[in-house]
């Protein structure tokens, strides 16, 4: 599992790893990143979480497409390719996992121009919702934001 995690002044690869309980290499591997390359505040990196209640992993099963991926977890072949770290056009393959959603969840990466309003409207729900599920909203591109119907979850 797999979330969107925005990059503040200060941060090394080596203390986002610790914070996530994760490795500096596992860090490269999912974002692509040469063995040199340094982060950069207000940019986002993709971190693995503890599995919880917004997210499973679901293995590729031979003939499987994003596409088809998508549709049977409701979601779009982008936001799943963004989910995980991948290219929506990328190869997948059997027995690769991917993190799809809980049933009742919605998510959404933010793209240039949205509002609280159209990002509510394209989830679904009530901009209060948004509010009250997402700790920080920031409506930069590609922010994933949240959506669990009927409750709240922890990150």
């Amino acid at each position: 599992m797999y979330r969107i995690y925005r990059i503040k002044e200060g941060d090394t690869l080596e203390k986002i790893a610790k914070q996530y309980g994760t490795t500096v290499d596992v860090l490269r591997k999912i974002n692509g990143f040469a063995n040199n390359y340094e982060v950069t505040s207000g940019g986002f990196l993709i971190v693995p979480v503890q599995a919880n209640d917004l997210f499973m992993l679901y293995t590729v099963q031979k003939g499987d497409t994003l596409y088809d991926i998508a549709r049977r977890f409701n979601t779009t072949v982008d936001n799943l390719a963004m989910l995980n770290g991948i290219n929506s056009a990328d190869y997948i393959y059997p027995g690769q996992e991917l993190a799809v959603p809980m049933e009742n969840v919605r998510y959404y990466f933010t793209r240039e121009g949205d509002s609280l309003r159209s990002v509510a409207e394209a989830m679904n729900t009530k901009p209060t919702e948004l509010v009250l599920q997402n700790e920080t909203i920031y409506l930069l591109p590609d922010q994933m934001l949240i959506y669990k119907k009927g409750g709240s979850f922890d990150l």
